[in-house]
């Protein structure tokens, strides 16, 4: 995972979680997208993302004209070629000073992982291949609406991160 080896990363314990393809789409995706918030809530406190494994990874995102990301949380031991929507490989904080809030989560793939030739989809949605980091991706702005729409990587609505 080339995008990995760029970064000192703490070790992070190992977690028993179940995972399913990610090509599966669940026709009810507004039920789907239910139960990820229900399954995420408690990552609103982050000590509580912390104990479940998620730590700080790669610096805020942002895009000055297009929007915020956030600062991402990443479950290590979950970046494989699967996917569970309700256990999600990232957690999205917006960042205002000292304050992080959870606004969205993200689902990550290796892209060494992935070897169907279609892209993974997850909610009926296509993953965008992100080079530069070695995955796929897909956000959803679960917690924070986007005005450009639920699985679209940046959103206006969230403040840039600091010093930008």
């Amino acid at each position: 995972m080339k995008w990995l080896t760029r970064f000192t990363i703490p070790a992070l314990a190992l977690v028993a979680l179940s995972t399913s393809g990610a090509q599966a789409s669940n026709g009810d995706d507004e039920s789907a997208l239910a139960g990820v918030r229900q399954a995420t809530a408690a990552y609103h406190d982050l000590d509580k993302a912390i104990a479940a494994h998620y730590g700080r990874l790669l610096p805020c995102f942002d895009l000055p004209g297009t929007g915020g990301m956030g600062q991402h949380y990443v479950n290590l031991n979950l970046l494989d070629a699967a996917v569970t929507p309700g256990a999600p490989e990232a957690m999205v904080y917006e960042v205002e000073g000292g304050r992080l809030q959870l606004v969205a989560v993200e689902y990550i793939i290796p892209l060494s992982a992935w070897r169907s030739a279609a892209k993974p989809t997850l909610f009926g949605k296509d993953f965008t291949r992100i080079d530069s980091l070695g995955l796929w991706a897909l956000h959803a702005w679960i917690w924070r609406p986007n005005p450009n729409g639920m699985f679209q990587n940046y959103n206006p609505s969230v403040r840039m991160c600091p010093g930008h």
